[in-house]
C-alpha cells in the first residue's frame, strides 16, 4: 500500500474514534468497522477477556455465526498474542485470522480485561493489509485507554438497565434512583430532571415499593447490591 494512502487510513481511524469518544459513542465498534472495511475482512470483533469470566464480544462487524468462530480462534491464540504485536493464524472454515493486541495489554481500563481486535478474511490478508494493520497498532495503543473507559461505562449502563427491568423499574425511576444514590434530596432531583417535587416523591414511593424497602439508605444499599447504581455514581 502506498505510504500516503496508509497514512490517510490511520488518520481517518483516529479521527473517527476521536469523534465517537467526544459523542460518548462505542468507539470499539468504530475500530472494528473501520479496519474491517480497510482490509476487506469478512468479520471483525473487539473482544474483552476477563479473568474468571471468559471472553465477551463487545462489538463486532458484521454480526453473525462467523464471530463465534473468530472469538474461539482468538482465545486459542491468546498466549501467542504479544503486546503491541500482530499475530496471524489459519483457522478452518473462516480462513486467516489476524489478532491485534495493543501494548497496554493486560489490565487496561477499570475492568482489568485483556483487549484484542480480531479480524477474519477467508482469502487471507495481503502484504498491504498486514502493513496497514501494523501501522494502526500505535494509534490503537494511544486510543485504547479512553476507548476502554467509554466501553466500560456503556457496559455498566446497559447492565443497570437490564437489572432495572428485572425489578420492574422504569427508566425514569432508575434515573431518580441513581441521583438518590449520589445523596441528592427530592427537591434537587426534581430540579435536575425538570420534574415537580411531587412527581419525584411519587417515583420514590414506587422505587421503595419495588425494592421492598422503606427509606433511602436501604434503597441505595439494595440498588448497589443489584448493580442498579455504582459506587462512583
Amino acid at each position: 500500500m502506498d505510504i500516503g494512502l496508509q497514512a490517510i487510513t490511520v488518520v481517518d481511524l483516529v479521527g473517527a474514534v476521536a469523534e465517537s469518544l467526544r459523542a460518548d459513542r462505542p468507539a470499539g465498534s468504530v475500530i472494528c468497522t473501520h479496519l474491517a472495511t480497510a482490509t476487506t475482512s469478512d468479520a471483525a470483533a473487539w473482544i474483552a477477556v476477563r479473568e474468571g469470566e471468559g471472553a465477551e464480544v463487545m462489538w463486532s462487524h458484521p454480526n453473525g455465526p462467523v464471530v463465534d468462530s473468530l472469538t474461539a480462534a482468538a482465545l486459542a491464540a491468546l498466549d501467542n498474542a504479544g503486546a503491541g504485536s500482530l499475530t496471524r493464524l489459519r483457522v478452518p472454515r473462516i480462513g486467516e485470522v489476524a489478532l491485534l493486541a495493543p501494548s497496554e495489554l493486560p489490565g487496561t481500563g477499570p475492568s482489568g480485561a485483556l483487549r484484542l481486535l480480531a479480524l477474519a478474511k477467508r482469502k487471507g490478508f495481503s502484504a498491504d493489509d498486514v502493513e496497514l494493520l501494523n501501522a494502526c497498532l500505535p494509534a490503537m495503543t494511544m486510543m485504547l485507554a479512553p476507548v476502554v473507559a467509554t466501553s466500560e461505562r456503556q457496559r455498566r449502563a446497559n447492565a443497570r438497565v437490564e437489572a432495572a427491568k428485572d425489578l420492574g423499574l422504569s427508566e425514569r425511576e432508575l434515573e431518580v434512583l441513581q441521583l438518590l444514590s449520589q445523596g441528592l434530596l427530592a427537591t434537587s432531583i426534581a430540579s435536575r430532571l425538570a420534574l415537580s417535587p411531587r412527581t419525584v416523591h411519587k417515583h420514590l414511593g414506587n422505587i421503595y415499593f419495588k425494592l421492598g424497602v422503606h427509606d433511602r439508605l436501604v434503597a441505595v444499599k439494595v440498588a448497589l447490591a443489584h448493580g442498579l447504581v455504582s459506587e462512583e455514581a
